[in-house]
C-alpha cells in the first residue's frame, strides 16, 4: 500500500513537472512568435521606407534628366535653381522628400547629390539614401571664333593684315599667330579678297570665294559654290583649296592640294605644289580644263587623266539650313545671330523707357563707376537711379540702381549717346574692378577728339538699338584688353540695329562705322546690319555683322581669348549637358531631418 502511494505521488510530480515544462515551452514559443512578428513588422516598415527613399531617388533622377534634356545648355547652378528637390506622398501611404545639391569633386568635376528621405507612418519608419550623379555641362560652339564673320558677305579690299593673338598669354607682338579666320555663314554669301590684305588663317565662303589681291592666304580656302583665283604670281594659297563647286586657277602657287566636287580650270602660270606629298595633287568631280598639259601634271601623268577625275566629296561650309531640325522659324537668322539679339533686346532695354539723351561736349569729363552708380560732372549728377532689375538674355541679372558692392555689374539706361569734341568718359571699376553696361535706346556716336578710357580690371558693354559711329579722331583706350575676371570683354558693342527695308535712303548703308586712326580693342556684334571699317588704326578683337566692308590699312587681329567669352545662354550647344549615375554615398542620418525637407521643392 505504501509503495503504491509513493508511486502515485511520484507520477503526479512527474506530470506536474512535465506540465510546467510544457507551459514554459508554450510561453517561450509565444514570446518568440511575438518577437518574430514584431521583427517582421519592423522589417516590413523599414523595407517600405527604403523603397520610398529609392522611389524618391528615381523620381528626382527623372525630374533632373527631363530638365537637362529640355535645357541642353543648362549649368549645374541653373539646374538646381529650377529643380531643388521633390516632396511626394502622405503620412499613411508612404512619402519621400529629396534634396538636390552641387558637389565639386577633388578633380574639379561637378556632381549632383540627391539626398532622399523615405518614410512610412511618419518617423515610425524612416530610411535615408544618397545617390550621386556626375554632371557634365554643355560644350558650346564659341560665338566668337573668327576674326571676321560677315554672315551675308565679306569684302576686304585694304592692305591691313588679318591674323590672331591671345591676350591671356601676352601682347599681340608676343603671341601673334595664324588663326585669323574669315567666313560667311548664310546662303550663297561671297568672300572677296581684293586688296593687299594678307590673311593668316582659313577663309570659308558659303558662296563664291574670290582671291583677287596680291597677298596670300596663309591657311586653307573653302567654298560651297566655287573658288576664283585671279591672275598673278607667287604664293596665292599656303594651304589647300577645297570646294563643293568649281575652281578657276588663273595664276600663282597653291602649296597644298586642290579638291573640287565640280569643274576645274587651270591657266598658264597656275601651279599646285602639293608640299605635303599627298597621293594626288588634284581631284575633281566635273570636267577638267588644263591650259598647259606638261605643267599641269603629276609624275608625268596629266591632270586630265581619269585617276584625277574622281569626286572628292568635299564637305560643305556650315550654313544654317532651313530644312534642318534645328531651324527656328522665329529666328531664321540664328546662324548669324546665335544670341537672338533683336528678340532678346526687349528684355534688355525696356521699349517703353523714359531714358534721356546723354551728350558729352567740349572738355567735359564724365566718370562711370559700378560701385556708386552715378556719373559725375563737377559736383556730380545721378543718371537713372531707379532701383530695378534687368536681365540680359534671361540669365545675367544686373543691378539697375545704386549699389555699394565691389565688382557688381551696373547698368545705365540712356537714349542717344554722343561723345564729341574733346569730351572724355572714364570707366573705372576701382581696385577690385567692375563692369559697366550702357543700355542705349538710340544711336551711339563718338566724334572729334573724344576719348573713352576703360581702366584696368574694368569693362564697358554697350547694348544699342540704333547706329554706331566711331569717328576718325575718336579714341577708345583699354588699359588691359581681353576678358575681365567676371567674364566680360573689356569693350563690347551688341547692336540690334536693322535698317528699315521700306526706307530707300537706308538701303545698303552700314549700321556700324569704324573709321578711327587709333588702335581699337573691341567685340563688335551687329548681325542685322553692315559694318564698315575704313580707318587706318589697327583693330584687335573680333567683328561680326551681316556684311563686312574693310578698306584702308586697318588690320584685324583676332583675340583668341574671346573664344571663351560667354554671355547669357547664347550660342550653339556643341555637346549637350549630361547627367549620369555615379554611385551611392553614405550620409549620416542626422543630416536628414523634417526641417531639411520643408519646402524641398516641387510637389508631385
Amino acid at each position: 500500500m505504501t509503495s503504491s502511494v509513493r508511486q502515485s505521488g511520484f507520477t503526479l510530480v512527474k506530470v506536474m513537472l512535465l506540465s510546467t515544462m510544457a507551459s514554459v515551452v508554450v510561453f517561450t514559443s509565444m514570446k518568440d512568435t511575438l518577437v518574430q512578428e514584431r521583427l517582421s513588422g519592423n522589417f516590413q516598415k523599414d523595407l517600405n521606407s527604403r523603397l520610398q527613399a529609392e522611389k524618391g531617388v528615381f523620381a528626382s533622377a527623372d525630374d533632373l534628366n527631363d530638365y537637362v534634356n529640355a535645357n541642353t545648355g543648362a549649368t549645374a547652378d541653373q539646374l538646381l535653381l529650377a529643380k531643388p528637390g521633390l516632396n511626394h506622398g502622405t503620412h499613411a501611404d508612404g512619402q519621400y522628400a529629396t534634396q538636390h545639391s552641387k558637389v565639386t569633386n577633388a578633380d574639379g568635376t561637378v556632381s549632383i547629390e540627391v539626398a532622399s528621405l523615405g518614410q512610412k507612418y511618419g518617423l515610425d519608419a524612416a530610411n535615408n539614401m544618397v545617390a550621386m550623379f556626375k554632371y557634365t555641362e554643355a560644350v558650346y560652339e564659341p560665338i566668337f571664333k573668327n576674326a571676321v564673320t560677315g554672315c551675308k558677305g565679306v569684302n576686304l579690299s585694304g592692305s591691313g593684315l588679318v591674323d590672331s593673338y591671345d591676350s591671356r598669354n601676352g601682347t599681340y607682338e608676343q603671341t601673334k599667330s595664324s588663326n585669323g579666320d574669315v567666313n560667311t555663314v548664310i546662303g550663297d554669301a561671297d568672300v572677296v579678297l581684293s586688296g593687299h590684305s594678307p590673311i593668316e588663317g582659313d577663309v570659308k565662303a558659303s558662296g563664291i570665294l574670290y582671291l583677287k589681291g596680291s597677298s596670300p592666304v596663309i591657311g586653307d580656302v573653302q567654298s560651297n559654290t566655287g573658288i576664283d583665283i585671279s591672275h598673278g604670281g607667287g604664293l596665292r594659297v599656303k594651304g589647300n583649296v577645297l570646294t563643293q563647286g568649281f575652281v578657276i586657277h588663273r595664276g600663282g602657287d597653291i602649296s597644298g592640294v586642290v579638291r573640287a566636287n565640280g569643274n576645274v580650270e587651270m591657266l598658264w602660270g597656275a601651279d599646285i605644289l602639293n608640299e605635303q606629298k599627298e597621293a594626288l595633287d588634284i581631284q575633281y568631280g566635273g570636267t577638267g580644263k588644263f591650259e598647259v598639259a606638261t605643267e599641269h601634271s603629276q609624275d608625268g601623268i596629266y591632270y586630265s587623266a581619269e585617276k584625277f577625275n574622281v569626286n572628292p566629296n568635299v564637305e560643305a561650309v556650315r550654313v544654317y539650313d532651313p530644312n534642318s531640325p534645328d531651324y527656328d522659324p522665329e529666328n531664321p537668322d540664328k546662324e548669324c545671330d546665335p544670341l537672338a539679339l533683336p528678340a532678346n533686346m526687349p528684355n534688355v532695354i525696356d521699349e517703353n523707357n523714359n531714358y534721356s539723351d546723354f551728350k558729352v561736349g567740349a572738355q567735359q569729363v564724365f566718370d562711370f563707376t559700378p560701385h556708386v552708380g552715378e556719373f559725375t560732372q563737377g559736383q556730380g549728377k545721378k543718371l537713372n537711379s531707379t532701383e530695378t532689375n534687368i536681365y540680359l538674355f534671361d540669365i545675367n541679372k544686373q543691378n539697375h540702381g545704386r549699389t555699394n558692392n565691389e565688382g557688381t555689374e551696373y547698368a545705365f539706361g540712356m537714349k542717344n549717346v554722343n561723345i564729341g569734341s574733346d569730351g572724355v568718359v572714364n570707366i573705372d571699376g576701382g581696385i577690385n574692378g567692375g563692369d559697366v553696361i550702357w543700355l542705349i535706346d538710340g544711336d551711339f556716336t563718338m566724334g572729334g577728339n573724344s576719348r573713352l578710357n576703360i581702366k584696368d580690371k574694368s569693362s564697358l558693354t554697350i547694348f544699342v538699338t540704333g547706329k554706331v559711329n566711331l569717328g576718325a579722331s575718336a579714341q577708345v583706350v583699354t588699359e588691359k584688353p581681353g576678358i575681365t575676371k567676371s567674364g566680360w570683354g573689356t569693350f563690347s558693342i551688341f547692336s540690334s540695329y536693322r535698317a528699315d527695308p521700306n526706307d530707300p535712303s537706308q538701303r545698303n548703308k552700314p549700321g556700324v562705322k569704324v573709321s578711327g586712326t587709333s588702335s581699337l580693342y573691341a567685340v563688335i556684334y551687329a548681325p542685322m546690319t553692315s559694318i564698315s571699317m575704313t580707318g587706318s588704326g589697327q583693330f584687335f578683337g573680333t567683328v561680326r555683322g551681316a556684311t563686312i566692308e574693310a578698306h584702308g590699312g586697318s588690320g584685324v587681329h583676332f583675340d583668341e581669348a574671346l573664344k571663351d567669352l560667354k554671355i547669357g545662354s547664347g550660342g550653339t550647344v556643341k555637346t549637350p549637358a549630361k547627367l549620369v549615375f555615379d554611385g551611392w554615398r553614405y550620409k549620416h542620418p542626422e543630416a536628414f531631418s523634417d526641417t531639411d525637407n520643408e519646402g524641398a521643392g516641387d510637389t508631385q
